[in-house]
C-alpha cells in the first residue's frame, strides 16, 4: 500500500510538472532555457497579479500567482538582466551565462486583465496561420503578460452548426459566411458573403486548430474571449422566419450589412441558447464573450436599446451566470442607453483607441463600468513606423490615478488591427499593466536598444531618441500611421492624398531629423548585421526613409505639373518612380517585407489547387481592392511589400505619370483608371519566390547612402 501511495504521489507530481506550460515555451525559444528557471505558483492573498524573482547563479526562482504572471516575470528577467528581446519581429536572445545575474525583486498590479487582439487582426494578420504560428503567438502572449486573448478562430463553425438547427442547408450557410480573410467584419456585423464559399475541409481544420489554441491558452490559465450572440443574423433569415423582427442595418462602406434580430423577439432567445450550446460542444466553456450592437453606424431601428442590451446579456447569463460581455468603446459606442440595460458585474468595456481619444477620461471611467485602457496603433495591417509612445506610457498610469475612472479600471489591452510590426509598441504597452508611475520613455528606449540588438551602443541609443521624437512621436491629430504615397491611388490631390479613405500621407515629424536617426542606426551595421533584430529594423527604418522621400518627390511632381514645368516634372516623376523601384529592391531582401510570405500562408491552408486559389484570392483581394467592386475600403489594407510594389503599385503610378506627361505635351487623354489593372493582379496566381540573393543590411545601407548623399539641382 505504501509503495502504491508513493507511486501515485510521484505520478501526480510528475503530471503537475509536465502541465507547466512555461517549460515548453522556454524550450521553443532556446533549448535548455527552462532549466535555468524554477517556477513556483502561489495564489495571492488579495486581488492582484504578482511575480517575484530571486536567486541567480545556476538558476533563478520565479514565484507568481499564475503561469502568465510567472512567464511575464521570466521575460522581465531576460529583458532587464540578460539584455534579451523576444518579439514577433525577430528575437535577440544570447546564450545565458553559466552564472546568472543575482536578482531579488517583486512586482504586483491590481490591473488583472490584459486583453489582446482586435476582430480585424483575425483577418489582416492571422487569417491563414497554422498551429506552429499560433503556438509562437501564445508563447509571446504569456511572456508579455497577456491573459485575455480574443479567440475567434472557428466561430464560423459555430455559425454553421447553429444555422443548421434553424432550417438552413449547408449551401445556404455558406452563402452567409465569408471567406477566410473576411471573418473579422462578419463577426462585427459589417458584411456577409464575401470571399466564399468555404469548403467543407475548412470547418474541420479550423475546429482542430482552435482546440489546440484553446488547450494551450487554458494551460496558461488565460481567459479566452469567444464570440457572443448579440443578434446579428443572415439576411436570409426572414425567408425562414417571416414573423421575426429584423432590424435592417443599412450599408457599411457600400456593402450590405446583415440585419439584427430584435433581442426582444422570442426567436432571439432560442437562437442564443443554441449558439452557446454549440460553442461549448466544440470548444468548451468560456466566461468572456465579445460582440457589439450597432457597431460602426449600425441602426437601432426604433428598438428599445436598453432593453435590447438587457436581453443580450440575459442570454449570456442564462448560459453562464458568470459570463462577462466584452464591449468595444468605438465611435460613440457603447451608448449610455445601452449601458443602462446592463449589469456592471457582467460587463467589461475596452477603450480601443485610448492612446488617441481617451474616451475613458471623457466618460469618467464609463460611468463606473469595468473598463480596460487599450491602444490600436495599427490600422489595416499597414506598414509604417507608428506608435504614440508617450501616450502609451502615460495613459494606463493616468487611468490608475484618476479619482473616478480608477475605481472601475480593470486592466490594459492591445488591440491593433494588424500585428507583426512596430515591436517596440508591443513591448512597451504590455509593461504598462505592471507600472503605476509615469515612465521616462527616453530612458526606457535606451534600455530597449540594448535589449533589441544585444549591444550597448551610443549610436543606437541616440538613433532611438530621434525615432522617439519623430516616427514614434505623439502629435495632435495623428491617430494613424502616415501612409506611404507609393501605395496611394494616383492623383494630384497633393496634401490631401491618401492610400486609404480615413488616413493621410502627410508626415507629422521632421523627415530630416528622422533621416539623421537612420544614419546613426546604420553606423553600427558592421558589428550587428548578423543580428536578426538589427536586420529587420534596418530594412524597416530605411523603408520609412525612402517613403518619406517619396512624399517629397510626389509633392514636387504635382507642383511641376500644375506649373507646367516639363523639365522639373520629368526629373521629379522619374525620381519618384525610381524610389518605388528601390523600395521594392530593399523590401525584397527580407522575407517579412515580401508579399510571398502572406500569399504562401494562404495557399498552405489546403493541398487542393482549387482551394489554394480560393485562399490566395482572399489574401490578394484583402490587401488590394478589398472587394470585387469599387468601395471606400479599396486600398485600406495596402501593403508596402516587396513584389507588390513592383507589380501592383509601380504600374499604376507609371501609367498615371505617363498620362500626365501626355497632357503637358498638349495631348488630351481620358482620366486614367487603374482599377481594372488592380483587379487583374487580385485575380492572378503568379508565383512570388523569395530567394536570399542580397544582404538586407547591405542593401539598406546602399539605399540610404544613395539618397542621403544626393544633391538636388534645379
Amino acid at each position: 500500500m505504501k509503495k502504491y501511495f508513493l507511486l501515485l504521489l510521484f505520478l501526480l507530481l510528475h503530471t503537475a510538472i509536465e502541465a507547466n506550460p512555461i517549460k515548453g515555451t522556454l524550450e521553443r525559444i532556446q533549448k535548455g532555457l527552462s532549466k535555468r528557471f524554477n517556477v513556483e505558483i502561489q495564489s495571492a492573498s488579495n486581488q492582484e497579479d504578482y511575480f517575484e524573482l530571486s536567486g541567480g547563479g545556476k538558476k533563478v526562482t520565479v514565484r507568481a500567482n499564475n503561469y502568465v504572471s510567472a512567464a511575464f516575470g521570466i521575460n522581465w528577467y531576460l529583458k532587464y538582466y540578460c539584455h534579451a528581446n523576444l518579439s514577433y519581429c525577430e528575437d535577440q536572445l544570447p546564450e545565458l551565462p553559466t552564472e546568472l545575474p543575482a536578482v531579488k525583486e517583486r512586482h504586483s498590479t491590481t490591473l488583472t486583465d490584459n486583453l489582446y487582439m482586435n476582430y480585424c487582426t483575425f483577418s489582416y494578420t492571422t487569417a491563414f496561420w497554422d498551429w506552429k504560428r499560433w503556438e509562437r503567438e501564445i508563447d509571446l502572449m504569456a511572456l508579455n503578460g497577456i491573459n485575455m486573448p480574443l479567440a475567434m478562430v472557428g466561430a464560423e463553425v459555430v455559425w454553421r452548426n447553429t444555422l443548421l438547427k434553424f432550417g438552413y442547408t449547408l449551401p445556404e450557410v455558406k452563402e452567409f459566411l465569408c471567406g477566410p480573410a473576411y471573418f473579422g467584419w462578419l463577426l462585427m456585423g459589417n458584411l456577409e458573403n464575401i470571399g466564399g464559399p468555404l469548403p467543407d475541409e475548412w470547418f474541420a481544420e479550423q475546429t482542430a486548430l482552435q482546440k489546440k489554441i484553446l488547450t494551450r491558452m487554458r494551460e496558461y490559465g488565460m481567459k479566452p474571449v469567444f464570440q457572443g450572440f448579440f443578434g446579428m443574423v443572415p439576411s436570409s433569415l426572414n425567408k425562414k422566419y417571416p414573423e421575426a423582427r429584423l432590424v435592417e442595418q443599412g450599408q457599411w462602406n457600400a456593402l450590405q450589412r446583415p440585419p439584427v434580430l430584435d433581442p426582444s423577439d422570442p426567436l432571439f432567445e432560442r437562437m442564443a441558447k443554441v449558439w452557446y450550446a454549440e460553442y461549448e460542444k466544440l470548444f468548451g466553456k468560456a466566461d468572456f464573450f465579445g460582440g457589439d450592437l450597432f457597431h460602426e453606424g449600425g441602426k437601432t431601428g426604433g428598438i428599445n436599446v436598453a432593453e435590447a442590451a438587457t436581453q443580450v446579456q440575459k442570454a449570456m447569463k442564462q448560459y453562464n451566470p458568470q459570463s462577462i460581455w466584452v464591449i468595444q468603446s468605438w465611435l460613440g459606442n457603447p451608448k449610455k442607453e445601452l449601458l443602462a440595460g446592463l449589469d456592471k458585474d457582467n460587463t467589461l468595456i475596452v477603450d480601443l483607441a485610448a492612446e488617441f481619444w481617451d474616451n475613458w477620461r471623457k466618460r469618467e471611467g464609463f460611468e463606473g463600468f469595468p473598463w480596460l485602457w487599450s491602444h490600436i496603433s495599427n490600422y489595416g495591417g499597414n506598414i509604417g513606423l507608428h506608435g504614440r509612445l508617450d501616450a502609451i506610457a502615460l495613459g494606463p498610469v493616468d487611468g490608475q490615478k484618476d479619482p473616478k475612472a480608477s475605481l472601475s479600471m480593470k486592466g490594459t489591452g492591445s488591440t491593433p488591427e494588424g500585428i507583426e510590426l512596430n515591436p517596440v509598441v508591443f513591448d512597451l504597452v504590455n509593461e504598462m499593466r505592471w507600472r503605476s508611475e509615469h515612465l521616462d520613455v527616453d530612458k526606457w528606449l535606451r534600455e530597449y536598444s540594448v535589449r533589441r540588438y544585444g549591444a550597448e551602443d551610443e549610436n543606437l541609443q541616440e538613433a532611438w531618441s530621434i525615432f522617439h521624437r519623430t516616427a514614434y512621436g505623439t502629435y495632435p491629430g495623428h491617430r494613424r500611421p502616415s501612409e506611404s504615397v507609393f501605395c496611394a491611388p494616383p492623383s494630384l490631390k497633393r496634401d490631401k492624398i491618401t492610400a486609404s479613405a480615413w488616413s493621410q500621407c502627410r508626415i507629422f515629424y521632421d523627415p530630416k531629423l528622422y533621416a539623421q536617426g537612420v544614419g546613426l542606426f546604420l553606423k553600427s551595421a558592421d558589428q550587428l548585421k548578423d543580428k536578426k533584430t538589427y536586420q529587420y529594423d534596418a530594412v524597416d527604418f530605411v523603408r520609412q526613409y525612402l517613403t518619406d522621400l517619396g512624399r517629397e518627390a510626389y509633392y514636387h511632381l504635382v507642383d511641376a505639373f500644375n506649373g507646367k514645368d516639363k523639365k522639373q516634372f520629368e526629373y521629379w516623376s522619374e525620381r519618384f518612380l525610381q524610389l518605388i523601384r528601390d523600395q521594392d529592391e530593399l523590401l525584397s531582401t527580407h522575407e517579412r517585407f515580401f508579399v510571398a510570405r502572406w500569399l504562401d500562408m494562404a495557399r498552405a491552408k489546403s493541398k487542393r489547387p482549387d482551394l489554394q486559389n480560393l485562399y490566395e484570392h482572399n489574401a490578394r483581394m484583402l490587401i488590394g481592392t478589398w472587394t470585387e467592386g469599387r468601395t471606400p475600403v479599396r486600398d485600406y489594407a495596402h501593403k508596402e511589400w516587396g513584389g507588390m510594389l513592383k507589380d501592383y503599385y509601380l504600374p499604376r503610378w507609371s501609367h498615371y505619370i505617363a498620362d500626365l506627361n501626355e497632357q503637358l505635351n498638349g495631348i488630351a487623354v481620358d482620366a486614367p483608371d487603374s482599377f481594372q489593372a488592380e483587379k487583374t493582379w487580385v485575380n492572378t496566381y503568379n508565383t512570388y519566390t523569395f530567394e536570399v540573393h542580397a544582404d538586407p543590411v547591405e542593401v539598406a545601407k546602399k539605399m540610404y547612402c544613395k539618397y542621403i548623399n544626393q544633391s538636388i539641382h534645379f
